[in-house]
Protein backbone atom coordinates (compact mmCIF):
# COMPACT_ATOMS: atom_id res chain seq x y z
CA UNK A 1 0.00 0.00 0.00
CA UNK A 2 1.17 3.40 -1.01
CA UNK A 3 0.00 6.48 1.51
CA UNK A 4 0.13 9.92 0.07
CA UNK A 5 0.57 12.75 2.27
CA UNK A 6 0.54 16.63 0.44
CA UNK A 7 1.28 19.50 2.47
CA UNK A 8 0.22 23.28 1.28
CA UNK A 9 3.36 24.90 -0.46
CA UNK A 10 3.20 28.23 -2.23
CA UNK A 11 4.78 27.88 -5.06
CA UNK A 12 6.01 30.07 -8.64
CA UNK A 13 5.08 34.11 -7.70
CA UNK A 14 2.15 35.47 -9.11
CA UNK A 15 0.31 32.12 -9.69
CA UNK A 16 -3.26 32.45 -7.90
CA UNK A 17 -4.07 30.11 -5.14
CA UNK A 18 -2.65 27.50 -2.99
CA UNK A 19 -2.24 23.97 -3.33
CA UNK A 20 -4.32 22.05 -0.59
CA UNK A 21 -3.58 19.53 1.86
CA UNK A 22 -4.38 15.43 0.51
CA UNK A 23 -4.27 12.64 2.81
CA UNK A 24 -4.97 9.76 -0.02
CA UNK A 25 -3.95 5.95 -0.19
CA UNK A 26 -3.18 4.24 -3.13
CA UNK A 27 -2.65 0.53 -3.43
CA UNK A 28 0.91 -0.94 -5.01
CA UNK A 29 0.24 -4.72 -6.45
CA UNK A 30 3.76 -5.81 -5.59
CA UNK A 31 5.35 -7.61 -2.00
CA UNK A 32 7.67 -4.60 -1.18
CA UNK A 33 5.01 -2.21 -0.15
CA UNK A 34 6.25 1.38 0.18
CA UNK A 35 4.91 4.54 1.92
CA UNK A 36 5.40 7.79 0.07
CA UNK A 37 5.25 11.58 1.52
CA UNK A 38 5.66 14.54 -0.84
CA UNK A 39 5.04 18.09 -0.80
CA UNK A 40 3.90 20.00 -4.33
CA UNK A 41 4.98 23.00 -5.39
CA UNK A 42 2.39 24.91 -7.11
CA UNK A 43 4.04 24.97 -10.53
CA UNK A 44 6.32 21.98 -10.83
CA UNK A 45 8.98 22.07 -13.58
CA UNK A 46 11.01 19.11 -12.07
CA UNK A 47 10.18 16.56 -9.41
CA UNK A 48 12.78 15.31 -7.14
CA UNK A 49 11.45 12.10 -5.33
CA UNK A 50 14.61 10.50 -2.56
CA UNK A 51 14.44 6.71 -2.10
CA UNK A 52 14.77 6.53 1.87
CA UNK A 53 17.88 4.57 3.28
CA UNK A 54 18.06 2.83 6.10
CA UNK A 55 19.24 4.67 9.40
CA UNK A 56 17.49 7.71 7.74
CA UNK A 57 13.72 8.89 9.11
CA UNK A 58 11.54 9.14 6.03
CA UNK A 59 10.21 13.12 7.36
CA UNK A 60 13.60 14.19 7.69
CA UNK A 61 14.96 13.21 4.42
CA UNK A 62 11.94 15.03 3.00
CA UNK A 63 12.36 18.38 5.00
CA UNK A 64 16.01 17.98 3.86
CA UNK A 65 15.14 17.39 0.10
CA UNK A 66 12.62 20.45 0.10
CA UNK A 67 15.11 22.73 1.87
CA UNK A 68 17.15 21.96 -0.56
CA UNK A 69 15.41 22.14 -3.80
CA UNK A 70 13.80 25.53 -6.09
CA UNK A 71 10.08 26.27 -5.29
CA UNK A 72 9.81 24.98 -8.74
CA UNK A 73 10.24 22.05 -7.69
CA UNK A 74 7.81 18.84 -5.90
CA UNK A 75 9.12 16.48 -3.87
CA UNK A 76 8.49 13.14 -2.59
CA UNK A 77 10.24 10.48 -0.27
CA UNK A 78 9.73 6.79 -0.94
CA UNK A 79 10.57 4.02 2.05
CA UNK A 80 10.13 0.56 0.68
CA UNK A 81 9.84 -1.72 3.79
CA UNK A 82 10.05 -5.50 2.29
CA UNK A 83 8.59 -7.81 5.21
CA UNK A 84 11.58 -9.96 6.55
CA UNK A 85 9.40 -12.78 6.44
CA UNK A 86 9.26 -13.22 2.27
CA UNK A 87 13.09 -13.05 2.35
CA UNK A 88 16.60 -11.76 3.99
CA UNK A 89 18.28 -12.25 0.92
CA UNK A 90 20.13 -9.19 -0.29
CA UNK A 91 19.34 -9.00 -3.49
CA UNK A 92 15.89 -10.60 -3.33
CA UNK A 93 15.28 -7.49 -1.22
CA UNK A 94 16.28 -4.92 -3.54
CA UNK A 95 14.62 -6.48 -6.49
CA UNK A 96 11.12 -7.09 -4.23
CA UNK A 97 11.89 -2.68 -3.53
CA UNK A 98 12.15 -1.80 -6.95
CA UNK A 99 8.91 -3.36 -7.90
CA UNK A 100 7.48 -1.09 -5.10
CA UNK A 101 9.40 1.70 -5.92
CA UNK A 102 8.65 1.49 -9.47
CA UNK A 103 4.42 1.49 -8.82
CA UNK A 104 5.06 4.48 -6.30
CA UNK A 105 6.57 6.10 -8.80
CA UNK A 106 4.15 5.89 -11.05
CA UNK A 107 1.17 6.92 -8.94
CA UNK A 108 2.88 9.75 -7.45
CA UNK A 109 3.36 10.90 -10.94
CA UNK A 110 -0.34 10.44 -11.66
CA UNK A 111 -1.53 11.99 -8.51
CA UNK A 112 0.49 15.07 -9.04
CA UNK A 113 -1.26 14.70 -12.57
CA UNK A 114 2.69 15.56 -14.14
CA UNK A 115 3.04 16.55 -17.65
CA UNK A 116 6.04 14.97 -19.09
CA UNK A 117 6.10 17.07 -21.54
CA UNK A 118 6.95 19.97 -18.91
CA UNK A 119 8.48 18.16 -16.15
CA UNK A 120 11.44 16.54 -15.54
CA UNK A 121 11.31 13.24 -12.96
CA UNK A 122 14.75 13.13 -11.24
CA UNK A 123 15.11 9.67 -8.49
CA UNK A 124 17.59 10.30 -6.03
CA UNK A 125 18.92 7.50 -4.12
CA UNK A 126 21.57 7.30 -0.89
CA UNK A 127 23.75 4.54 0.42
CA UNK A 128 21.77 1.54 -0.87
CA UNK A 129 18.81 2.61 -2.28
CA UNK A 130 21.03 3.81 -4.95
CA UNK A 131 20.17 0.56 -6.28
CA UNK A 132 17.04 0.56 -6.08
CA UNK A 133 16.78 4.41 -7.93
CA UNK A 134 19.22 2.78 -10.93
CA UNK A 135 16.64 -0.29 -11.30
CA UNK A 136 13.89 1.90 -11.45
CA UNK A 137 15.54 4.43 -13.83
CA UNK A 138 16.57 1.22 -15.95
CA UNK A 139 13.10 0.71 -16.61
CA UNK A 140 11.31 2.37 -19.59
CA UNK A 141 8.16 1.91 -18.02
CA UNK A 142 8.83 4.08 -15.35
CA UNK A 143 8.60 7.88 -15.61
CA UNK A 144 12.21 8.53 -14.85
CA UNK A 145 14.75 11.52 -16.36
CA UNK A 146 17.32 11.44 -14.39
CA UNK A 147 19.14 9.64 -11.53
CA UNK A 148 21.40 11.45 -8.82
CA UNK A 149 23.12 8.91 -6.85
CA UNK A 150 24.61 9.97 -3.38
CA UNK A 151 27.46 7.74 -1.76
CA UNK A 152 26.70 4.52 -3.43
CA UNK A 153 27.78 1.31 -2.60
CA UNK A 154 30.05 1.14 -6.14
CA UNK A 155 31.39 -2.26 -6.04
CA UNK A 156 27.13 -4.01 -6.13
CA UNK A 157 26.70 -1.39 -8.75
CA UNK A 158 25.78 -3.73 -11.94
CA UNK A 159 23.27 -1.90 -14.87
CA UNK A 160 23.03 -1.99 -18.44
CA UNK A 161 22.31 1.90 -18.83
CA UNK A 162 20.90 1.81 -22.24
CA UNK A 163 17.75 4.10 -21.46
CA UNK A 164 18.70 7.85 -22.16
CA UNK A 165 19.02 9.16 -19.31
CA UNK A 166 21.13 11.61 -17.41
CA UNK A 167 22.81 9.89 -14.48
CA UNK A 168 24.97 12.09 -11.21
CA UNK A 169 26.96 10.53 -8.52
CA UNK A 170 28.53 12.56 -5.80
CA UNK A 171 31.31 10.52 -3.60
CA UNK A 172 33.22 11.32 -0.84
CA UNK A 173 36.47 9.60 -0.56
CA UNK A 174 39.43 10.09 1.60
CA UNK A 175 41.60 10.98 -1.05
CA UNK A 176 41.98 11.88 -4.97
CA UNK A 177 43.20 8.49 -5.59
CA UNK A 178 40.07 6.80 -3.72
CA UNK A 179 37.55 8.96 -6.13
CA UNK A 180 40.12 8.12 -9.15
CA UNK A 181 39.38 4.35 -8.48
CA UNK A 182 35.58 4.35 -7.87
CA UNK A 183 35.37 7.23 -10.61
CA UNK A 184 36.73 4.47 -13.22
CA UNK A 185 34.82 1.70 -11.42
CA UNK A 186 31.76 3.39 -12.01
CA UNK A 187 32.42 4.31 -15.96
CA UNK A 188 32.58 0.66 -16.59
CA UNK A 189 29.87 -0.21 -14.04
CA UNK A 190 27.44 2.25 -15.06
CA UNK A 191 27.42 1.07 -18.76
CA UNK A 192 26.11 3.34 -21.56
CA UNK A 193 25.08 5.43 -18.41
CA UNK A 194 28.83 5.68 -17.76
CA UNK A 195 29.57 7.56 -20.96
CA UNK A 196 28.61 11.20 -20.15
CA UNK A 197 27.41 10.34 -16.07
CA UNK A 198 28.94 13.56 -14.10
CA UNK A 199 30.80 11.91 -11.27
CA UNK A 200 31.86 13.97 -8.71
CA UNK A 201 34.04 14.23 -5.87
CA UNK A 202 32.68 16.18 -2.95
CA UNK A 203 34.76 18.41 -0.64
CA UNK A 204 33.22 18.07 2.54
CA UNK A 205 33.44 14.15 3.71
CA UNK A 206 31.62 14.95 6.96
CA UNK A 207 28.91 16.65 5.87
CA UNK A 208 25.02 15.92 6.83
CA UNK A 209 21.73 14.79 5.26
CA UNK A 210 20.92 18.69 4.73
CA UNK A 211 24.53 19.10 3.39
CA UNK A 212 24.68 16.38 0.49
CA UNK A 213 21.15 17.20 -0.52
CA UNK A 214 22.27 20.94 -1.34
CA UNK A 215 25.47 19.68 -2.94
CA UNK A 216 23.54 17.79 -4.35
CA UNK A 217 20.73 20.53 -5.49
CA UNK A 218 23.39 23.04 -6.04
CA UNK A 219 25.78 21.47 -8.54
CA UNK A 220 22.77 20.38 -10.67
CA UNK A 221 20.72 23.03 -10.94
CA UNK A 222 21.95 25.92 -8.85
CA UNK A 223 24.19 29.02 -9.82
CA UNK A 224 26.93 30.70 -8.14
CA UNK A 225 27.39 34.84 -8.87
CA UNK A 226 31.20 36.05 -9.28
CA UNK A 227 32.16 38.64 -7.72
CA UNK A 228 35.41 40.93 -6.59
CA UNK A 229 35.53 39.44 -3.19
CA UNK A 230 35.31 35.56 -3.05
CA UNK A 231 34.58 36.11 0.82
CA UNK A 232 31.35 38.06 -0.03
CA UNK A 233 27.91 36.86 0.94
CA UNK A 234 26.49 34.86 -2.19
CA UNK A 235 24.79 37.37 -4.82
CA UNK A 236 21.21 36.09 -5.94
CA UNK A 237 19.91 36.57 -9.49
CA UNK A 238 17.50 38.78 -7.47
CA UNK A 239 19.53 40.95 -6.29
CA UNK A 240 21.55 41.28 -9.75
CA UNK A 241 18.01 42.25 -10.60
CA UNK A 242 18.23 45.11 -8.01
CA UNK A 243 21.51 46.22 -9.00
CA UNK A 244 19.81 46.42 -12.88
CA UNK A 245 16.89 48.36 -11.44
CA UNK A 246 17.87 51.47 -13.39
CA UNK A 247 18.92 50.08 -16.72
CA UNK A 248 16.01 49.76 -19.36
CA UNK A 249 16.89 46.10 -20.99
CA UNK A 250 18.43 43.61 -18.92
CA UNK A 251 20.06 41.03 -20.60
CA UNK A 252 20.39 37.32 -19.62
CA UNK A 253 22.62 35.28 -21.69
CA UNK A 254 21.99 31.86 -21.49
CA UNK A 255 23.31 27.89 -22.10
CA UNK A 256 20.67 26.65 -23.91
CA UNK A 257 18.61 23.95 -21.59
CA UNK A 258 20.51 24.92 -18.32
CA UNK A 259 19.05 24.48 -15.35
CA UNK A 260 20.90 26.96 -13.67
CA UNK A 261 20.94 29.54 -16.17
CA UNK A 262 16.85 29.26 -16.43
CA UNK A 263 16.72 29.54 -12.93
CA UNK A 264 18.16 32.80 -12.96
CA UNK A 265 16.22 34.07 -15.72
CA UNK A 266 12.86 32.86 -13.97
CA UNK A 267 14.40 34.84 -10.50
CA UNK A 268 15.17 37.88 -12.32
CA UNK A 269 11.90 38.00 -14.46
CA UNK A 270 10.20 37.61 -11.11
CA UNK A 271 12.27 41.14 -9.26
CA UNK A 272 11.53 42.87 -12.36
CA UNK A 273 8.39 42.55 -12.25
CA UNK A 274 8.00 44.01 -8.84
CA UNK A 275 9.85 47.02 -9.96
CA UNK A 276 7.17 49.20 -10.41
CA UNK A 277 7.38 50.25 -14.39
CA UNK A 278 5.66 48.24 -17.36
CA UNK A 279 8.05 44.96 -18.41
CA UNK A 280 8.17 42.97 -20.96
CA UNK A 281 9.95 40.02 -21.86
CA UNK A 282 11.68 39.72 -24.78
CA UNK A 283 12.98 35.94 -26.02
CA UNK A 284 15.37 34.71 -28.76
CA UNK A 285 13.06 31.45 -28.56
CA UNK A 286 10.00 32.73 -30.50
CA UNK A 287 10.02 34.11 -33.57
CA UNK A 288 8.37 37.85 -34.88
CA UNK A 289 5.95 35.18 -37.45
CA UNK A 290 4.53 33.80 -34.19
CA UNK A 291 3.74 37.28 -32.61
CA UNK A 292 -0.52 37.10 -32.66
CA UNK A 293 0.02 33.36 -31.23
CA UNK A 294 1.78 34.69 -28.25
CA UNK A 295 -0.38 37.28 -27.78
CA UNK A 296 -3.17 34.99 -28.12
CA UNK A 297 -2.32 32.46 -25.75
CA UNK A 298 -1.16 35.22 -22.95
CA UNK A 299 -4.90 36.61 -23.68
CA UNK A 300 -6.27 32.92 -22.72
CA UNK A 301 -7.44 33.26 -26.62
CA UNK A 302 -6.27 29.98 -27.24
CA UNK A 303 -5.61 26.94 -25.52
CA UNK A 304 -2.06 25.73 -24.75
CA UNK A 305 -2.13 22.72 -27.48
CA UNK A 306 -3.28 25.21 -30.28
CA UNK A 307 0.09 27.58 -28.63
CA UNK A 308 2.46 24.96 -29.12
CA UNK A 309 1.45 24.01 -32.74
CA UNK A 310 1.27 27.03 -34.09
CA UNK A 311 4.42 29.20 -32.02
CA UNK A 312 6.84 26.73 -32.75
CA UNK A 313 8.60 26.88 -29.36
CA UNK A 314 11.51 25.49 -29.64
CA UNK A 315 11.66 21.26 -28.46
CA UNK A 316 13.20 22.19 -24.68
CA UNK A 317 9.73 24.82 -24.35
CA UNK A 318 9.48 22.83 -21.06
CA UNK A 319 12.89 25.24 -19.80
CA UNK A 320 11.06 28.33 -20.72
CA UNK A 321 7.26 27.78 -20.13
CA UNK A 322 7.51 28.63 -16.14
CA UNK A 323 8.47 32.25 -17.65
CA UNK A 324 5.55 31.88 -20.40
CA UNK A 325 3.03 30.94 -17.54
CA UNK A 326 4.73 33.69 -15.51
CA UNK A 327 3.70 36.30 -17.65
CA UNK A 328 0.53 34.98 -18.37
CA UNK A 329 -0.29 35.36 -14.74
CA UNK A 330 0.67 38.61 -14.39
CA UNK A 331 -0.48 40.03 -17.79
CA UNK A 332 3.63 40.63 -18.79
CA UNK A 333 3.48 41.29 -22.89
CA UNK A 334 6.01 38.71 -24.35
CA UNK A 335 7.96 39.72 -27.77
CA UNK A 336 8.51 37.27 -30.06
CA UNK A 337 11.61 38.41 -31.08
CA UNK A 338 13.61 36.50 -33.38
CA UNK A 339 13.92 36.36 -37.16
CA UNK A 340 12.09 33.38 -38.65
CA UNK A 341 14.78 30.63 -39.28
CA UNK A 342 13.74 30.49 -42.86
CA UNK A 343 14.66 33.92 -43.31
CA UNK A 344 17.99 33.69 -41.76
CA UNK A 345 18.81 30.50 -43.63
CA UNK A 346 17.84 32.25 -47.16
CA UNK A 347 20.69 34.73 -46.37
CA UNK A 348 22.93 32.01 -45.23
CA UNK A 349 22.26 30.46 -48.37
CA UNK A 350 21.70 33.38 -51.10
CA UNK A 351 23.37 36.24 -49.28
CA UNK A 352 22.10 39.71 -47.85
CA UNK A 353 21.09 40.51 -51.73
CA UNK A 354 18.16 38.18 -51.18
CA UNK A 355 16.57 40.77 -48.89
CA UNK A 356 14.81 42.16 -52.13
CA UNK A 357 12.99 39.41 -53.11
CA UNK A 358 11.68 38.96 -49.54
CA UNK A 359 7.85 39.69 -49.64
CA UNK A 360 5.69 42.62 -47.67
CA UNK A 361 4.97 40.07 -44.56
CA UNK A 362 8.20 38.30 -44.69
CA UNK A 363 10.35 42.18 -44.28
CA UNK A 364 7.90 42.72 -41.38
CA UNK A 365 9.09 39.82 -39.45
CA UNK A 366 13.28 40.64 -39.62
CA UNK A 367 15.19 44.04 -39.27
CA UNK A 368 15.16 46.54 -42.40
CA UNK A 369 18.57 45.40 -43.15
CA UNK A 370 21.64 43.00 -42.40
CA UNK A 371 24.67 44.72 -40.45
CA UNK A 372 27.50 42.32 -40.46
CA UNK A 373 30.14 44.99 -39.55
CA UNK A 374 33.61 44.34 -39.29
CA UNK A 375 35.01 44.30 -35.21
CA UNK A 376 35.31 42.08 -31.85
CA UNK A 377 32.30 40.44 -32.87
CA UNK A 378 32.90 39.69 -36.06
CA UNK A 379 36.57 38.01 -34.78
CA UNK A 380 34.90 36.23 -31.67
CA UNK A 381 32.44 34.40 -34.71
CA UNK A 382 35.07 33.47 -37.00
CA UNK A 383 37.23 32.11 -33.51
CA UNK A 384 33.94 29.92 -32.79
CA UNK A 385 34.06 28.54 -36.07
CA UNK A 386 37.44 27.79 -35.71
CA UNK A 387 39.34 30.41 -37.24
CA UNK A 388 38.17 30.31 -40.90
CA UNK A 389 37.37 34.24 -41.56
CA UNK A 390 38.16 35.06 -45.06
CA UNK A 391 38.33 31.24 -45.95
CA UNK A 392 34.68 31.11 -48.09
CA UNK A 393 32.03 32.99 -49.20
CA UNK A 394 30.39 30.48 -47.04
CA UNK A 395 31.37 31.88 -44.17
CA UNK A 396 30.62 34.83 -44.76
CA UNK A 397 26.98 34.47 -45.48
CA UNK A 398 26.67 32.27 -41.94
CA UNK A 399 28.43 35.56 -40.31
CA UNK A 400 25.48 37.98 -41.89
CA UNK A 401 22.85 35.43 -41.07
CA UNK A 402 23.82 35.30 -37.49
CA UNK A 403 23.96 39.45 -37.30
CA UNK A 404 20.51 39.14 -39.03
CA UNK A 405 19.51 37.50 -35.86
CA UNK A 406 20.92 39.66 -34.11
CA UNK A 407 19.68 43.04 -35.71
CA UNK A 408 16.06 41.58 -35.60
CA UNK A 409 16.02 40.42 -32.09
CA UNK A 410 17.73 44.14 -31.22
CA UNK A 411 14.94 45.94 -33.46
CA UNK A 412 11.93 44.62 -31.65
CA UNK A 413 13.28 45.43 -28.25
CA UNK A 414 13.73 49.27 -29.79
CA UNK A 415 10.10 48.76 -31.62
CA UNK A 416 8.31 47.96 -28.02
CA UNK A 417 10.52 50.87 -25.96
CA UNK A 418 9.57 53.35 -28.52
CA UNK A 419 5.53 52.71 -27.91
CA UNK A 420 6.12 52.23 -24.19
CA UNK A 421 8.95 55.13 -23.31
CA UNK A 422 8.96 54.61 -19.29
CA UNK A 423 8.62 51.19 -20.24
CA UNK A 424 11.60 47.66 -19.39
CA UNK A 425 12.28 45.31 -21.34
CA UNK A 426 13.76 41.60 -20.06
CA UNK A 427 15.78 39.92 -22.84
CA UNK A 428 16.84 36.18 -22.69
CA UNK A 429 18.94 34.48 -25.81
CA UNK A 430 21.84 32.43 -25.80
CA UNK A 431 24.94 33.87 -24.38
CA UNK A 432 27.04 34.01 -27.60
CA UNK A 433 24.37 36.95 -28.45
CA UNK A 434 24.92 39.27 -25.58
CA UNK A 435 27.77 38.46 -23.75
CA UNK A 436 30.69 41.39 -23.20
CA UNK A 437 27.92 43.94 -24.70
CA UNK A 438 28.27 42.35 -28.27
CA UNK A 439 25.52 40.79 -30.90
CA UNK A 440 22.04 42.40 -29.95
CA UNK A 441 23.26 45.08 -27.03
CA UNK A 442 25.64 46.34 -29.83
CA UNK A 443 23.23 46.87 -32.30
CA UNK A 444 20.47 47.86 -30.15
CA UNK A 445 22.65 50.75 -28.88
CA UNK A 446 23.60 51.36 -32.10
CA UNK A 447 19.01 52.37 -32.84
CA UNK A 448 19.10 53.69 -29.03
CA UNK A 449 22.33 55.24 -28.19
CA UNK A 450 21.06 56.50 -25.26
CA UNK A 451 19.44 53.13 -23.49
CA UNK A 452 21.12 51.91 -20.22
CA UNK A 453 21.72 48.17 -20.79
CA UNK A 454 22.38 45.77 -17.89
CA UNK A 455 24.21 42.53 -18.63
CA UNK A 456 23.96 39.14 -17.53
CA UNK A 457 26.27 36.30 -18.75
CA UNK A 458 25.56 32.46 -17.76
CA UNK A 459 28.51 30.16 -18.33
CA UNK A 460 30.12 27.15 -17.80
CA UNK A 461 33.79 28.58 -18.43
CA UNK A 462 35.78 29.60 -15.73
CA UNK A 463 37.67 31.66 -18.03
CA UNK A 464 34.32 34.44 -18.85
CA UNK A 465 35.56 37.75 -18.38
CA UNK A 466 33.50 40.66 -17.52
CA UNK A 467 32.51 43.89 -19.65
CA UNK A 468 32.08 46.90 -18.09
CA UNK A 469 28.31 46.22 -16.41
CA UNK A 470 27.93 43.01 -16.70
CA UNK A 471 27.65 40.28 -14.44
CA UNK A 472 28.77 36.82 -14.67
CA UNK A 473 26.81 33.90 -13.36
CA UNK A 474 28.73 30.04 -13.25
CA UNK A 475 26.27 27.58 -14.04
CA UNK A 476 26.15 23.97 -14.33
CA UNK A 477 28.97 22.53 -16.94
CA UNK A 478 27.62 19.89 -19.20
CA UNK A 479 28.20 16.53 -19.27
CA UNK A 480 31.21 14.34 -19.73
CA UNK A 481 31.55 12.50 -23.44
CA UNK A 482 33.93 9.59 -22.46
CA UNK A 483 34.96 7.31 -24.93
CA UNK A 484 34.44 3.78 -24.07
CA UNK A 485 37.69 1.85 -25.25
CA UNK A 486 39.31 4.25 -22.75
CA UNK A 487 37.79 2.70 -20.06
CA UNK A 488 39.12 -0.55 -18.27
CA UNK A 489 37.15 -3.65 -18.63
CA UNK A 490 34.75 -5.80 -16.52
CA UNK A 491 34.11 -5.22 -13.24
Amino acid sequence: MVRLFCWALIGLVGLSGVVLAEDGKLEVPAAGGAEVHFQSAEYTRELWIGLCPDGIEQGDFLAALREACSDTTSVGVIRCDVDPELTNDPLEREVLASVSTKTAVRRLAERLKIDRRNTRIVLVGMFESSLVALRAGADETVPVDGVVLIDPPVGDIEVEGKRPIGVDVFLHPRSQGEFEREENELVDRLGGWGMNARIIRSPDRLSDLHGRLHEAWDTLRGYHTRQDDPTAKPLTATAIAGKLKNNRVVFVGELHGNPGAHQVELEVLRAMSKQGTPLALATEQFERDTQMYVDDYLADLISEKEFRERARPWPNYADYRPLIEFCKANKIPVIAGNIPRPLANRVYKEGVEVLEKFSDDEKSWCAPEVKALPGAYRKKFFEAMGGMEGHSDAMERMYASQCFKDDTMADSVAKWLKDYPKGRVLHINGNFHSMNGLGVPEKLEALMPDLDIGLITCTSDPETEAAPNEWIVDVPAPRPMRRRDAQPEGH
